[in-house]
């Protein structure tokens, strides 16, 4: 609850406010909505197959990646050069400036080739 303390200082005849009290509105309440609210993507058999072809493309042509991938109820991005293509294990072994790093293949949600 809000409370308006108004008072006048006889000395400088100002009128000053002082609150008590915060009004917080209920999306913060709902934190824990947050991660419900941005659902894993669906990808369909052929948007996981032109990922495959184009894991497949860039690591024969060893150019820099885009990748955006679904980890922990977000998404997180990797610019990156694909070194190495697990198939049995379902992931991808890449480099980025900070060193080398597997991502499991079945995480990827989008992809593009930057050079």
């Amino acid at each position: 609850m809000m409370e308006d303390k108004r008072s006048n200082s006889s000395e400088n005849e100002r009128r000053h406010t002082q609150w008590e009290g915060l009004f917080v509105s209920q999306h913060a309440w709902d934190s824990d909505n947050y991660a419900k609210s941005d659902p894993q993507p669906m990808l369909s058999a052929d948007e996981k197959q032109a990922i495959w072809d184009m894991l497949i493309v860039a690591l024969h042509s060893q150019c820099t990646v885009f990748i955006q991938s679904w980890e922990g109820c977000h998404f997180k991005f990797h610019r990156c050069t694909i070194r190495e293509i697990e198939d049995t294990q379902r992931i991808v072994i890449y480099e980025d400036p900070f060193g080398e790093w597997q991502l499991a293949i079945d995480t990827i949600t989008s992809m593009q080739m930057l050079d």
